[in-house]
This record gives C-alpha cells, sequence and structure tokens, in this order.
C-alpha cells in the first residue's frame, strides 16, 4: 500500500502566507485597539493645562509590542516648564491630591473588544 500526496508544497506554502497575514491583521487590530483606548484615556483626562491629555499615546516597541504611555515624549507643561511626568500622581493619586483614573478605565473600556477585533481580523485573513 503507498500513499501519494500531491500539492503539499503549494498547502505549505498556501498556510505559510496565511499564517502572516494573519499576524500581519493582528497588529493592526492590536493598533486599533490602542488608538481608542488612547482616545477614550484623553477623553477622561483631568485637564489643567492639558499637557497631560496631549502626552497620551501609544508606542511600538522594537518587539512589536505596544505601549499605551502617557507623561514624557517630549510633551512640556507649560506652567512648570518641565517635561511631563505626573501620570502616576493623576491616575493613582498622591498624599496631597486623591487618585483621577483615566488610563485604567479607558483599558477596561476597550479590552472586551480585543477578541471581536482579533476575530474579526483572523476572518479576513481566512478569505
Amino acid at each position: 500500500m503507498s500513499v501519494e500526496i500531491s500539492g503539499s508544497a503549494e498547502l505549505t506554502a498556501r498556510l505559510e502566507r496565511l499564517a502572516s497575514r494573519i499576524g500581519e491583521l493582528s497588529g493592526e487590530a492590536l493598533v486599533e485597539l490602542a488608538e481608542h483606548i488612547v482616545e477614550d484615556a484623553k477623553a477622561l483626562c483631568p485637564v489643567d493645562t492639558g499637557s497631560l491629555k496631549r502626552s497620551i499615546r501609544y508606542e511600538r516597541d522594537p518587539d512589536g509590542s505596544i505601549i499605551i504611555a502617557a507623561g514624557g515624549g517630549g510633551v512640556i507643561n507649560p506652567r512648570t516648564r518641565r517635561e511631563v511626568d505626573y501620570a502616576a500622581y493623576v491616575e493613582f493619586g498622591s498624599s496631597r491630591s486623591p487618585a483621577q483614573p483615566f488610563l485604567q478605565p479607558a483599558l477596561e473600556k476597550n479590552l472586551p473588544n480585543l477578541e471581536p477585533l482579533l476575530s474579526g481580523k483572523i476572518e479576513e485573513a481566512v478569505r
């Protein structure tokens, strides 16, 4: 008895392209989610000078990871003339001021959207 498989090289090539496309589209889904988190965090951010709000952004690590960040990034507070470095004190509070969370609520609001976003992108890749 013998078995002959024809087209296995083509199948392998198609599966490799599919895997690559799924990875690419999954990255797009994560960027889309990050954009929504940033948008919501900016909407929830308390505003004094607006510097903290302007500092909210997402960044990509060299390894492809996405980081939601607030503070730093070259945004200067016009009142102190220093780079914004107080996001954690606003988010979690300090001995002088109560917490005014803006990042965590934005993240919690958007995390349920991750699975549908990824599913949609995978379906798009398979089609």
